[in-house]
């Protein structure tokens, strides 16, 4: 989120670089968001679309057809779509500190204050593809997916301009993401994550 911080979710990492230095089924209730249909190529239906503010976050790919590591996609996807919630408003939006703890939310922090700073905001979209949940135990899980930030913008919040020319650089447009996750209570919430971009090889799986 600076490249040191290079936290969640591609719109997070490329607002932080900028500055100098990126859910059940159905997303939880929010004022900030709305849900939209899923744009092709994702015929089946199973893949997601949200709108937080002026970005779009999609969700590219079906649930697991396992009840229990659908579940942990569900509520990876949640987790993301309040990271977004909370960049667009610029402070900290409940219920994420429930989804999100540990490491990655002290990634968040950073994410909100650096975009607070800048009086800018996510806009554009994300794409969330790939995804996949590689590790499973009672208490933990890995969630390893491609991330496309290649339509990914800032606005800024005080004049409502959207920079359209704004553009990660192409090696930092397709990434490769690992997702640490934890068991907490009902649901499982994001501690931290490791990512990949060009010349690592791991980002070669993800690129168009």
């Amino acid at each position: 989120m600076s490249r040191g911080l290079v936290v969640f979710f591609v719109a997070a990492v490329l607002i932080l670089s900028a500055c100098g230095g990126a859910k059940t089924g159905a997303p939880s209730p929010s004022s900030a968001k709305s849900a939209v249909s899923a744009p092709d190529p994702v015929a089946s239906g199973s893949a997601e679309s949200v709108r937080v503010g002026s970005e779009t976050e999609v969700f590219d790919s079906p649930l697991p057809t396992g009840p229990a590591e659908a579940k942990v996609v569900e509520d990876f996807r949640e987790a993301q779509i309040l990271w977004d919630e909370s960049e667009t408003a610029q402070h900290l939006v409940a219920p994420v500190t429930d989804y999100v703890t540990g490491g990655a939310l002290a990634h968040l922090r950073d994410a909100v204050a650096a975009t607070s700073q800048q009086d800018l905001v996510p806009a554009g979209a994300d794409r969330m593809f790939k995804t996949r949940v590689t590790i499973l135990s009672a208490r933990s899980a890995t969630i390893t997916t491609c991330d496309d930030g290649s339509k990914f913008r800032e606005k800024n919040r005080r004049t409502g301009r959207v920079d359209a020319q704004f553009n990660a650089p192409p090696d930092q447009q397709y990434l490769f993401e690992t997702w640490r996750m934890m068991r907490l209570s009902a649901h499982w919430a994001i501690t931290g994550l490791s990512l990949a971009s060009l010349p690592k090889l791991a980002a070669n799986h993800c690129q168009p």
